[in-house]
């Protein structure tokens, strides 16, 4: 049974206890050095949003400063995808968590370029190359337009960063390889258009209250609680928050789920947003991670307000 939904005082009292909390944590973390534009972001960013299914809105800190969405955006490509073609990505690809790295070959090529789910990156490359569009730049803006639509903005409020998407095609050999692989698999045809498409899609350019405001839809069973518009059907939202529950905070879904229960994706930006079904979605953001490459602050934020709101999908 779904719980109530915190009324506008309980939702900022809980807001401002959990920041103070996140920000202690984050001068124990570090940027994402990998990407080396990732790399100048100031590490004391920290914000968090909530919006709710009856329309209450909050937020605190950084909460407007933009960030790349990077593997946050992988829950929406996955949406995207499949409300335009059902599941005929999922055809070269399962929906099993890993085990391994993010960024992994070993199980790719054991698998025979399959991946095991799209919140990796062999996953979210072939899901990128699903986007619809005959090149990088068709694909990008379809996926700029789901995020223009799920949020009620235009897609022009969700621009590319073009020195970080400069910067992960100069160094994302990794990537480049598992595209490979699954060329070598037929699983895809074109290196260069999958890869691409997927590190413009990493950079597009985001906030935290707008990455609340786009995953209503995710509360809502795939349709807008606040416009009423149907963004996808109630079985892929179920399947998108399932994938997020088993497979999107990289190594730590174990103890997230313990800690905050509820199906998030996290990413190496400093995003993480997470779904409470008929209730809320909250995104923070802080760049500076833990070991395991996630949010320490917004990790420590999703565990007091999940606490102090009674969100955990398991209690």
């Amino acid at each position: 049974m779904t719980r109530p939904v915190p009324d506008r005082a309980a939702i900022e009292a809980a807001l401002d206890e959990a920041y103070q909390a996140g920000l202690a944590k984050c001068a124990h973390g570090h940027v994402a050095t990998y990407i080396p534009e990732l790399a100048r972001v100031d590490p004391s960013l920290f914000g968090i949003a909530v919006h709710t299914v009856d329309g209450v809105t909050a937020s605190i800190g950084d909460a407007a400063h933009p960030f790349t969405m990077q593997s946050v955006s992988k829950i929406f490509s996955l949406s995207a995808v499949i409300e335009h073609s059902g599941e005929r990505v999922f055809e070269h690809m399962s929906t099993e968590p890993s085990g391994d790295a993010f960024f992994s070959i070993v199980k790719l090529e054991e698998e025979k370029g399959q991946p095991r789910n799209p919140y990796i990156n062999a996953g979210a490359i072939l899901t990128s190359d699903h986007l619809p569009g005959v090149d990088a730049s068709d694909k990008i803006a379809h996926f700029q337009a789901f995020l223009g639509r799920a949020s009620g903005l235009e897609a022009a409020a969700f621009p590319v960063n073009e020195a970080v998407f400069r910067s992960e095609a100069e160094t994302g050999h990794r990537n480049r390889a598992l595209a490979e692989i699954m060329r070598h698999h037929k699983v895809i045809s074109d290196v260069e258009v999958a890869v691409e498409t997927y590190f413009r899609q990493c950079a597009v350019t985001c906030t935290a209250e707008h990455l609340a405001r786009i995953a209503m839809f995710l509360t809502n069973a795939g349709a807008d609680p606040i416009t009423g518009e149907h963004i996808i059907t109630p079985a892929n939202a179920h399947g998108v928050l399932a994938l997020m529950a088993t497979s999107g905070m990289y190594d730590e879904v174990g103890s997230h789920a313990i800690e905050v229960g509820l199906p998030s994706k996290s990413s190496v930006s400093g995003a993480v947003l997470a779904i409470a079904p008929g209730r809320m979605a909250i995104a923070g953001f802080g760049p500076a991670l833990g070991q395991k490459g996630n949010s320490i602050g917004a990790m420590k934020a999703l565990g007091v307000l999940s606490k102090r709101l009674e969100l955990s999908v398991f209690r």
